[in-house]
């Protein structure tokens, strides 16, 4: 049931998540012009249509590398019969067989940290936030952080890129858009003129959800002790 999507399955892997993710199609296009072909992608197929499917992308904190789960996605039609739980275990036997010694993965929201710790995933990380103050930015303070999840110029490249398109209204300041935490993204980290209606909400510069002061943002799933205890910067800073 689980195979591996290549290049022939582009458009395929593309209807399932713009219509998962609305995302916009210039995205889609530079993930399989520049990343693609460097990723794993184990998709679920049922009478030869994909159904369910995510990409692994090469990663590392510090010395220990690992792969980041990306775009986890199920059809619409196809939920709730397991489909991404097998997907994310076969990840990550597939991970610790080829000697690497992590899967992380960056919940799309609040609710699904439960999801994925009913599938072997733990809270991890920390994450650079800010709150307005008038117009200007204002740290949350001091950030402690031993190490970074890190990647490739190439995917970090593609971070850039993604963040300042993904979700939310495109206008003259920006992206932003606001969730059901009250979250301001603003992805290509400019303070200037901001929206007065927005001056109160918090602002996250690196592109990832704010989903609390004290809140990882990021999972991970390893047997390595002192990786779970690593105090790890997740997230892309846009400044």
């Amino acid at each position: 049931m689980i195979d591996y999507a290549g290049f022939s399955d582009k458009q395929e892997l593309c209807n399932l998540w713009q219509n998962i993710f609305l995302e916009d199609t210039e995205v889609t296009e530079y993930f399989f012009k520049y990343i693609f072909g460097d990723t794993v992608a184990p998709v679920i197929r049922i009478d030869g249509k994909i159904v369910s499917a995510l990409f692994l992308l090469d990663c590392n904190i510090g010395n220990y590398k690992g792969k980041f789960v990306y775009c986890a996605m199920t059809d619409h039609a196809c939920r709730g019969k397991g489909y991404m739980k097998t997907l994310l275990d076969f990840s990550y036997n597939l991970v610790i067989e080829s000697g690497f010694d992590f899967l992380v993965l960056i919940p799309a929201e609040k609710s699904l940290f439960e999801y994925y710790k009913k599938c072997g995933f733990e809270k991890f990380g920390v994450r650079r936030t800010y709150t307005s103050n008038g117009n200007m930015p204002e740290s949350n303070g001091s950030l402690f952080y031993e190490q970074e999840l890190l990647f490739c110029k190439e995917i970090s490249d593609y971070w850039s890129f993604s963040c300042i398109r993904y979700g939310g209204e495109v206008n003259e300041f920006g992206l932003f858009f606001q969730d059901g935490e009250g979250v301001l993204r603003n992805a290509n980290g400019s303070f200037e003129d901001l929206p007065a209606k927005y001056k109160n909400y918090g602002i996250i510069i690196q592109g990832n959800i704010n989903f609390g002061e004290n809140e990882a943002p990021a999972m991970i799933k390893t047997d390595n002790d002192i990786l779970k205890n690593i105090c790890c910067y997740i997230g892309i800073t846009l400044e």
